[in-house]
């Protein structure tokens, strides 16, 4: 026991740095009418530490899934830009892409051409759609109505991620779906998705030429 007393009395930190054994030695408050001001102390302290500690634990997840969403996202560029031609990248969007984005649909609309014909992903659009859709913003993320996402995607969606393309006159729409309502809401931060569209610019501009 006096060993024990005296590494305490030498590393009082032992105790300050772990809420619950600091609340274990300290024992209950006090009875009748007295103020136990420490035990006040220590409540608010307990409770700033399990704040502090939620929102430590809540900042290494956020980065961690932000970690994971750069790395999916940076691998389908480099897919985008691996495809060598229209048909091929066409079969990429509507296969593998929305597996590696972790969605269930991604379509990339043309405003006033057909770029290929009996395509999967690369839908044409009428002019002027793109701004139907965003008004005077660059993308949008949110919920998508019946009309629109049939119009967008060809089939029924919960959300959906937009940003807008353009191929040096053409101007076009790069589309992220999910049959998931919550997966994308007003606010979320769009820069992974606007690489993504930089990469679909790219590559598709100089066959959108020939």
């Amino acid at each position: 026991m006096a060993a024990i007393r005296q590494a305490l009395m030498d590393n009082p930190d032992w105790v300050r740095h772990d809420p619950e054994l600091m609340q274990r030695i300290a024992g209950a408050g006090l009875g009748g009418n007295v103020v136990d001001f420490n035990a006040v102390v220590r409540d608010r302290l307990l409770a700033e530490n399990r704040r502090l500690r939620a929102s430590r634990e809540y900042m290494a997840e956020t980065a961690r899934a932000n970690l994971a969403l750069m790395g999916r996202t940076q691998v389908a560029a480099l897919s985008v830009m691996d495809c060598a031609d229209l048909p091929d990248l066409d079969t990429l969007l509507a296969t593998t892409l929305p597996v590696s984005l972790g969605v269930d649909a991604v379509a990339v609309l043309t405003e006033g051409v057909t770029p290929l014909a009996g395509s999967l992903a690369i839908r044409p659009a009428a002019p002027g759609f793109a701004d139907q859709l965003l008004g005077d913003d660059n993308d949008y993320t949110g919920e998508i109505s019946g009309p629109t996402a049939q119009a967008v995607f060809g089939r029924p969606m919960g959300s959906q991620a937009l940003a807008r393309l353009d191929f040096e006159g053409v101007a076009g729409l790069l589309a992220l779906g999910s049959r998931d309502a919550d997966m994308f809401e007003p606010g979320q931060g769009t820069e992974f998705l606007s690489f993504l569209a930089r990469a679909m610019e790219r590559r598709m501009t100089p066959w959108l030429k020939d």
